[in-house]
């Protein structure tokens, strides 16, 4: 049992340190789901956990509460009474941040009726203060089937949890089938290395959401909170420490996203995931130029697969949710416009199947509890003798170079830009989104504030223009797609209409892309003052 003593601590640490025991009032856990639970089975009869000694079987009741006004969630906790056998734990938890530790503490209570003095025990002084006097009520129970053992494991002491059971919210439900491994004592690596080991009897996905992530999705109709996992890297951070603070939040959020992608719901699960594994790919190429990392390569090409296996359900998501509403809202063709969605959305439901799949897979879970292992040991340092020293040198000089040379890219690609045809603008596309992901972490580190928010936005209109333009031409190719495999005559008239829009975005976006361009070679800059091109 935690201690309710100590004072206030962060909702969660941006990189868990190996530690050599777990502080109090902190939990560090990893989490797992399954694809369905009888996945379950194979996982407690893997051979390191099936002669592990000591296996409990616990029947969970857990009943989450908030006021009216959600002040709890809102403040950034969550509150649950957990009955086990008779038994009653009241619990407060810090919702997630981008590593795996946050705030926890529970004490035991004699029901599960709130004691108002026990609660304020557990809160932070302040959220304690906010909450006074305004009663709570329950929003949704959790009933789990936990199987559970204590495993002295690589040096490390990690609690293993079985879940199986639901969360009901009235009467929505969601089945519920994941692992947890929470870190006792030792390093957080452990928590990877074992979560890896595990994955080799059954498909395992690093998951984000807690318990009551899904029981507030559930119960408030939507899709839940979304943990915000920034990157804010600062001038005297060393190469390592700006490597840890790029690939904690890109982790976290990849991680936040893979049950999103399923979501047609959703409009950002599959480009936020996309807008994560992008960053997770700039990350190790500076680890590459830095010449560290033997495993930098190979888990770039892992990321360059998965973020393949979503690019299609992107481009039928800007199709339906962009594209097409952008002609309808003149109410033409009403009839016809429904008949198109429909076909449309028959295309998009297949294309996130296919997303989800990927992403549910085996390979997608093997993919992020390898970043997640190789960011928790800081892997870039994993290289030849000087490898420490190297990455112990000030970010600014590498940011300085990184910037240039994709600076130069950018140029290069677009030479003789005039004469571009459509794979060139598309290379042209990818290198200017990576310089533009690139200035906005690095160019605030190199120039001064108001120079980098000038040239940012600079990058950023041409990034713009590159994308309205390359997301005109993925349209009309799914568009006439569509046509290919036949369409009513209703829905034929309203495919015309949209790729009639399409042409003229398309002609009439050449004139502001060349602005766009002109203005990016004239006045953008990486670091250094440089001569002004003429013409």
């Amino acid at each position: 049992m935690r201690s309710a003593q100590g004072g206030k601590m962060g909702a969660a640490a941006l990189l868990p340190v190996p530690a050599a025991d777990i502080a109090t009032d902190c939990e560090i856990e990893l989490k797992l789901t399954c694809r369905d639970p009888s996945q379950l089975a194979a996982i407690a009869t893997a051979p390191i956990l099936a002669g592990v000694g000591g296996w409990r079987t616990r029947q969970l009741l857990s009943t989450y509460y908030d006021t009216d006004a959600l002040l709890l969630r809102q403040s950034g906790y969550t509150m649950r009474v957990r009955e086990d056998r008779g038994r009653f734990v009241m619990t407060v938890k810090a919702q997630r941040g981008a590593g795996l530790s946050r705030f926890e503490r529970e004490e035991a209570v004699p029901s599960s009726s709130i004691d108002g003095a026990i609660l304020s025990r557990l809160l932070p002084a302040d959220i304690a203060d906010a909450l006074g006097a305004v009663p709570l009520r329950p929003l949704f129970t959790a009933r789990i089937e936990r199987q559970q053992v204590t495993l002295d494991f690589a040096g490390s002491t990690i609690e293993v949890a079985l879940d199986r059971g639901q969360i009901l919210a009235g009467e929505r439900i969601e089945p519920v089938a994941e692992v947890e491994l929470e870190l006792k004592r030792g390093s957080v690596t452990a928590l990877y290395e074992l979560a890896l080991e595990l994955s080799n009897h059954a498909p395992l996905v690093p998951s984000g959401r807690t318990k009551s992530d899904r029981g507030f999705a559930l119960a408030l109709g939507g899709p839940g909170r979304e943990t915000a996992n920034e990157v804010r890297l600062t001038r005297d951070m060393s190469r390592d420490q700006a490597l840890g603070a790029l690939f904690g939040p890109a982790l976290a959020q990849a991680v936040d996203h893979v049950p999103r992608v399923a979501d047609l719901a959703d409009a950002e699960g599959v480009h936020g995931m996309r807008v994560a594994l992008r960053h997770i790919r700039m990350g190790l190429w500076l680890v590459k130029r830095s010449e560290g990392g033997l495993l930098a390569g190979v888990l770039a090409d892992e990321v360059r697969w998965l973020a393949g296996e979503l690019g299609e359900a992107r481009d039928w998501d800007v199709l339906a949710k962009e594209i097409v509403p952008a002609v309808t809202a003149a109410d033409l063709e009403r009839a016809g416009f429904r008949t198109l969605v429909q076909r449309i959305e028959q295309h998009r439901d297949l294309a996130h199947a296919k997303a989800a799949e990927a992403m549910t897979g085996g390979r997608a879970g093997r993919l992020l509890l390898s970043l997640g292992l190789w960011t928790s040991r800081h892997g870039w340092r994993d290289t030849e003798p000087g490898g420490e020293a190297r990455f112990a040198k000030p970010i600014k000089g590498l940011a300085r170079k990184a910037l240039a040379d994709l600076h130069r890219q950018v140029l290069k690609r677009g030479r003789k830009f005039d004469q571009l045809d459509a794979e060139g603008r598309h290379h042209l596309r990818i290198r200017v989104k990576s310089l533009a992901y690139a200035a906005d972490l690095f160019l605030p580190i190199v120039q001064k504030r108001k120079a980098a928010r000038r040239h940012v936005a600079t990058l950023k209109r041409l990034q713009d223009q590159l994308g309205r333009l390359n997301d005109a031409i993925r349209a009309s190719e799914l568009l006439n797609q569509l046509v290919e495999e036949g369409l009513s005559p209703g829905a034929r008239r309203a495919t015309d209409i949209v790729l009639a829009r399409q042409h003229v975005t398309l002609t009439e976006g050449e004139a502001a892309l060349r602005r766009r361009w002109l203005d990016f070679t004239r006045t953008f800059e990486t670091g250094r003052k440089r001569k002004r091109r003429r013409g």
